[in-house]
C-alpha cells in the first residue's frame, strides 16, 4: 500500500521492531508452563508424601502390634516423641515429620533389643559348648538348646586335640592350695571334701567329711579333672602321660 504525496506519516513505521511483544509473549508462556509444572511436582510430592506417610504408619503399627510394651514407653517420652505417640493413640494419623521420628525411634529400640538377644544368644552358646569341652553337658542336650551340631562338633573336636598341658595341671594345683588347702581328693572315688569338727562332738579331733564347695569355674579348668587323679593315687602322681598330657614349660 503507498502513501501519497505530501503524507505526514512516516514511511519508516512499516518496519516497526515488534520483537519486543513477542519476547513478552514467549516469557509470559513459558511462566505459564514453569507454574503448571510446580503446580503438577507440587501434586506429586503431596502424593508420594501420603505414600510415604502410609507407609511408615504401617510399618509402625506392625511394630507396636507385636512389641506393645513399646506404646507406654513412648507416651512417657518427653517432647515431640511423646506427644506423636499420644496423637497416634487418639486418632491414628501423624504428619510424614512425626511419622518418620516415632519410626526411627521404634527402629533403634528394636535394634538394641535385638542386639542383646544376639548377644546373650552368644554367651548362652560359648557357656553351653565351654561345658560340652569338659564333659559337663552331654551333646545332645547343646543340640536342644538349638546350638549347631557342627559347633558342638568342634566342642569335642577341641578336647581331643588338645591334650591338658602339665603347666595347666600345676596352674589348678597352685590355686587349690593357696585358695582351697583345705579341700582334700578321696584316693578311690576321686570326690572333693574337706574334714570339718563334728557337729554336736565336743570331743576334741573328732571330724567328719563335707562336700567341698568348689566354685564351677574352677572346676571346669583345663587341669582340674587331672589334678584330682593325681591326688587319687600315689602312684600316679608323676605319670601325666597316662592321662594324655604333654609337658609344656
Amino acid at each position: 500500500m503507498g502513501f501519497q504525496t505530501g503524507s505526514k506519516i512516516d514511511p519508516r513505521l512499516g518496519n516497526a521492531d515488534y520483537s519486543g511483544f513477542a519476547k513478552a509473549a514467549s516469557i509470559q508462556a513459558q511462566a505459564l508452563a514453569n507454574f503448571g509444572q510446580q503446580i503438577g511436582e507440587g501434586i506429586e510430592k503431596y502424593q508420594k508424601n501420603k505414600e510415604i506417610t502410609g507407609v511408615t504408619l504401617a510399618s509402625i503399627e506392625g511394630i507396636l502390634a507385636s512389641n506393645p510394651d513399646l506404646i507406654a514407653l513412648g507416651q512417657a517420652e518427653e517432647g515431640s516423641i511423646g506427644k506423636s505417640f499420644k496423637q497416634l493413640q487418639e486418632d491414628g494419623t501423624l504428619n510424614k515429620r512425626s511419622a518418620l521420628e516415632v519410626k526411627g525411634y521404634l527402629d533403634t529400640i528394636m535394634e538394641s533389643r535385638a542386639a542383646q538377644q544376639e548377644q546373650e544368644k552368644a554367651n548362652m552358646t560359648l557357656k553351653a559348648l565351654n561345658a560340652v569341652a569338659t564333659g559337663t553337658m552331654k551333646p545332645e542336650e547343646a543340640l536342644a538348646m538349638g546350638i549347631p551340631a557342627s559347633e558342638i562338633k568342634g566342642a569335642m573336636d577341641l578336647t581331643k586335640t588338645k591334650p591338658v598341658t602339665y603347666s595347666q595341671v600345676q596352674g589348678v594345683s597352685k590355686l587349690m592350695q593357696d585358695q582351697f588347702g583345705d579341700v582334700k581328693v578321696d584316693e578311690s572315688t576321686g570326690e572333693t571334701y574337706m574334714e570339718v569338727p563334728k557337729t554336736g562332738d565336743y570331743i576334741p579331733f573328732n571330724t567328719e567329711r563335707v562336700p567341698a564347695n568348689i566354685p564351677d569355674a574352677l572346676k571346669n579348668m583345663p587341669g582340674f579333672e587331672e589334678w584330682k587323679k593325681s591326688k587319687m593315687s600315689p602312684s600316679s602322681s608323676r605319670d601325666y602321660s597316662s592321662m594324655g598330657m604333654s609337658i609344656v614349660d
